[in-house]
């Protein structure tokens, strides 16, 4: 049993590459993975090492997280519907910059639909967390900044998403 529940499968190279790419343009900014691994009993998907660069080459990265499993339902995928049951991140850092021109760093996570029909997929989030995390604001016009350090962050999804929000030092 111990075997069984501990398998993951590393997914490879090129599949990593491939994952990268369509991380890379659905951000608009290069996105790089060290590991994207499979484990097998569980179902879920594993991402080490991922990083989002910022706005230009040079600058500092919005995000880097050292491990995210993301659970996906498989059933769900029959009725056209992405169920992500749960994503849970550990060992990150966030960077949300604002610039002296008033420009942002937060890449454009949602897009709008193309088209007036309705969408060819839905997208559902029903759990996520983010813990051992450091979140910074850096507002470069005002001057000020701010981090926060071992952040936990927990969001499930009932009639409506809610989440808490914690952190100490």
């Amino acid at each position: 049993v111990a075997i069984v529940t501990s398998v993951m499968i590393d997914l490879g190279p090129d599949l990593r590459a491939r994952a990268e790419r369509a991380g890379s343009d659905y951000l608009d900014r290069p996105m790089h993975i060290g590991g994207l691994h499979f484990r097998l009993y569980r179902g879920t998907f594993v991402v080490e090492d991922l990083s989002i660069e910022g706005l230009r080459p040079g600058d500092r990265p919005f995000l880097r997280a050292k491990r995210i499993e993301v659970g996906i339902s498989w059933p769900a995928l029959l009725n056209r519907e992405v169920l992500l049951q749960s994503i849970e991140m550990s060992d990150w850092e966030m960077l949300a910059e604002r610039f002296r021109d008033g420009r942002h760093n937060f890449p454009r996570f949602v897009r709008q639909s193309s088209g007036g029909g309705p969408r060819r997929v839905r997208v559902t989030l029903a759990y996520v967390r983010a813990h051992r995390g450091t979140f910074t604001y850096d507002d470069q016009g005002a001057p000020w900044s701010t981090v926060a350090r071992n952040l936990d962050i927990a969001v499930t999804k009932g009639v409506e998403y809610r989440g808490t929000a914690s952190f100490k030092g």
